[in-house]
């Protein structure tokens, strides 16, 4: 290792060109950082455990693989964590140490924001938003450093991504190459050039995080169970994953990704698997599980962890016994999932948890409420409205949907709007044996032909679903079609 000291010449006059350590220098104030700690080595914020497992570096640059005692010490007060702009992902061990001594010579002390390729780098990411991000690519860790940097670049793209490495492994550089990371910076290299192509990239303006993309999400809501509630979400997400996989396919819009990711439905009602049994498909990632690795999840794990049915929709089912989850976590996995899928089918029909339903219905873009056509009903839905009025969830934003629905009751879906207050979103009219029928024979009654009246029920939702959130995928939404236009596709199909 190039030994070569990098102590700051005396002062001269200012040159037209800032350096590597006026640019370290300059770094916007940020909010407290509470996922990282302040530790007494100058170029690394990182957590204490950290330095149990890579050493620390003395001032001379050799690892003393030793925990130091400063930090077991009581830390003295600190400034409020200021933004780090570089973040270095590296390994474990000695490889971790080896990096970190060679970047400490490169940055001449300044400050680094350093994480294991098994830590939580995206939240990090988010917290700090750095201007670059350096990847170790070593032997020993060349899969997770390809993993990384892909998914990095699927997150954000609009941070640089650097790798380290050495030049004598071609292996190891040819995957950063791949991976398309902007530059790479030989560790067996003179420091200058290093220095040279960090200041580069920290001379760059900030490029400002682009809008990221938010599924709306379409929340069904009994106030008992019993409903249908699971039935007509099963249906409705099955409708919308096939209309909008459809548009996607049929303009080329899949992209660089292997497999589109339309719809996703995500039961939390009670007793829980029931939308896994209608669908005929089992999974062993359960919603729970979801919730306890919701910071893992990405692009990746979406499409390979979560149940698919045939049409490509994906599902999250209640496990049973149902585990107590936490409304954050939960609505921490609600927006991760929201960047990947187009659209969201939240069942939670007769919610098992109330306080959890209120925690997520805030962040839902519709909340279709299902009720029956009896005076039951009608009673346990006003109180679950006066609670949800109670946690300032605005009548609004409510609909009505009259589920099992016969004409020949004297209690009319429109009276029961009158009743409730709400408006009368659509009605799914009462087919309680046909629906049986096929689901028996583990399917769902399908979109073509609709002839069935629950079918042309849940299509009338859909249309309104794509019409609000997804017109360029609904053409015909909300178009009333003509007796003309009715005759021809009769005609067609005889």
């Amino acid at each position: 290792m190039n030994s070569e000291s990098l102590a700051p010449t005396p002062a001269a006059a200012p040159a037209a060109t800032p350096s590597l350590a006026d640019l370290l220098s300059v770094r916007p104030p940020a909010q407290p950082d509470a996922g990282a700690d302040v530790v007494s080595m100058p170029f690394l914020r990182s957590n204490p455990e950290h330095f149990s497992s890579i050493g620390t570096t003395s001032p001379g640059g050799s690892v003393d693989t030793q925990q130091d005692s400063a930090l077991t010490a009581p830390a003295p007060p600190v400034e409020p964590l200021r933004r780090v702009p570089l973040v270095l992902v590296h390994g474990n061990g000695s490889d971790g140490a080896l990096v970190h001594t060679w970047m400490h010579q490169v940055l001449n002390g300044a400050e680094l924001y350093g994480m294991r390729f098994q830590d939580n780098l995206f939240d990090a990411v988010h917290r700090q938003q750095p201007q670059a991000i350096l990847i170790q690519f070593i032997p020993g860790a060349l899969d997770p450093a390809v993993a990384m940097a892909t998914q990095l670049q699927t997150v954000f793209p609009h941070i640089p991504r650097v790798a380290l490495g050495h030049s004598n492994d071609p292996q190891c550089m040819l995957a950063a190459l791949r991976c398309g990371v902007q530059d790479f910076l030989d560790m067996d290299g003179p420091l200058d050039s290093a220095q040279q192509t960090i200041a580069h990239f920290l001379s760059q303006p900030p490029v400002a995080e682009p809008s990221r993309h938010k599924a709306p999400v379409t929340a069904l809501l009994s106030a008992r169970a019993g409903l249908g509630c699971s039935l007509a979400a099963s249906h409705l997400a099955w409708y919308l994953q096939q209309r909008l996989a459809s548009h996607t396919t049929a303009n080329g819009l899949h992209g660089d990704d292997a497999e589109n990711l339309s719809c996703l439905l995500m039961e939390m009602g009670t007793p829980g698997g029931d939308c896994a049994i209608y669908l005929n498909t089992p999974g062993e990632f359960s919603f729970g599980d979801a919730v306890s690795q919701h910071r893992r999840m990405d692009r990746r794990m979406a499409q390979s962890a979560l149940a698919r049915h045939g049409s490509g929709l994906r599902l999250l089912t209640q496990p049973r016994p149902i585990q107590p989850l936490a409304a954050a976590d939960v609505d921490a996995l609600l927006s991760r999932l929201g960047q990947y899928f187009e659209h969201i089918v939240l069942d939670l029909g007769a919610a098992a948890s109330l306080q959890l339903t209120l925690e997520l219905l805030p962040s839902a873009s519709d909340i279709w409420i299902l009720c029956d056509q009896s005076v039951a009903s009608v009673v346990w839905t006003t109180e679950l409205l006066q609670q949800l009025e109670a946690h300032q969830i605005d009548r609004d934003r409510l609909q009505l949907v009259v589920s099992r629905h016969d004409p020949r009751l004297e209690l009319s879906a429109q009276q029961m709007s009158k009743q409730l207050q709400l408006p009368l979103l659509g009605v799914i009219p009462e087919r309680r044996r046909e629906l049986a029928q096929v689901v028996n024979l583990g399917a769902l009654l399908p979109l073509q032909p609709k002839r069935e009246p629950y079918v042309q029920a849940l299509d009338g939702l859909l249309r309104q679903l794509l019409a609000t959130h997804h017109p360029a995928a609904a053409p015909y939404a909300l178009v009333p079609a003509s007796p003309w236009s009715g005759w021809l596709q009769r005609l067609k199909k005889h």
